[in-house]
């Protein structure tokens, strides 16, 4: 019993270490879209629009 657990842990140790042997995986950089301030201002100008016709349709129902 002694014997097999020994031999689990060698067998462990060994792959763990040649896991890391490798070094870290390399960093790949992503890309991501670019927004001006023109189109982050036409966002915004967007949802309060929806946001004053929704709050304006409920004003008016109640």
């Amino acid at each position: 019993m002694k014997a097999k657990i020994a031999f689990l842990a060698s067998t462990l140790t060994i792959a763990a270490g040649s896991a890391m042997a490798g070094g870290p995986l390399p960093q790949v950089p992503t890309r991501v879209p670019e927004i001006s301030a023109l189109e982050g201002t036409a966002a915004i100008a967007a949802l309060a629009a929806i946001v004053a016709l929704v709050w304006e349709r409920r004003r008016r129902s109640a």
